[in-house]
Order: C-alpha cells, then sequence, then structure tokens
C-alpha cells in the first residue's frame, strides 16, 4: 500500500521526487523543473509533485522549516546541499509554482479536491510554504 496524506512527502510520488532531488545536483534539478513547467498550461500530477517537493526543500533551505519525511536523512542532505548555493534567488519562483499547483490547472489539485473532508488540510499546508516564501 502506498503513501497517501496531507503533508507534502505523505505520497510516494513526493519520495521518488526527493530521491531524484539526492541523486543530482539538486539546484539544478529544480532549476531543471521550474523550466520545463514555464509555458505549462496544465500541470500534470509528477510535475506537481516536483513543485511541492522542491518548495519545501528551498522553504526548509531558507527558513528552516522542518517537514514530516519517512526519508528524513535524504531531506536532510538535499537541504544541506541547497543550503550551500543561492535558494533565495528561487524563493519568488517556488512561491508562484505552488500557486500554480492549487490553481485551475493543476490535476493534482483536481484529484485532492474530490476529498471534501481532506482538501482544505491539504490546501493550507501548501498556503502556509508559499506565504514562508513570499
Amino acid at each position: 500500500m502506498g503513501a497517501w496524506d496531507t503533508g507534502i512527502f505523505d505520497d510516494d510520488t513526493a519520495y521518488d521526487v526527493l530521491a531524484s532531488l539526492a541523486i543530482a545536483d539538486p539546484m539544478e534539478q529544480i532549476n531543471e523543473w521550474y523550466d520545463n513547467v514555464e509555458d505549462a498550461d496544465y500541470l500534470e500530477y509528477t510535475d506537481c509533485h516536483c513543485l511541492l517537493v522542491s518548495g519545501a526543500v528551498i522553504d526548509a533551505a531558507l527558513n528552516g522549516t522542518t517537514y514530516r519525511c519517512d526519508d528524513e536523512e535524504t531531506l536532510a542532505t538535499v537541504v544541506s546541499t541547497v543550503k550551500q548555493h543561492d535558494p533565495a534567488a528561487l524563493k519568488a519562483t517556488a512561491a508562484q509554482n505552488l500557486q500554480r499547483v492549487l490553481g485551475d490547472t493543476s490535476e493534482l489539485r483536481e484529484l485532492w479536491e474530490e476529498n471534501t473532508e481532506l482538501y482544505p488540510v491539504w490546501r493550507g499546508n501548501i498556503e502556509q510554504i508559499i506565504e514562508r516564501l513570499s
């Protein structure tokens, strides 16, 4: 059974995305993801997770925000690596992309909206990251 809950790292896809940051240069990978979605009319499920995880990583690097994550070691390593670069340069783009995940052209938002009980919690978690990055 896969992981699934309202936190950023409560989804198996988020762990796959985090793992991809751990095996690459995280800042380079994040920039690539941001470039890939820049002109996208619709954000696919996996793209949304790339934006959520990268936003959380940037938030953790800049603000020291702690996220519940079953792979704490990998998250800590990625955040530490991102801190060594200039994550502040991506702050505005990260916030904008997180807003897009909550927008009308997001597959992940569409799926979450179907769960009327948990959708507000999920959305609130993302809005808090946006607020910290804005």
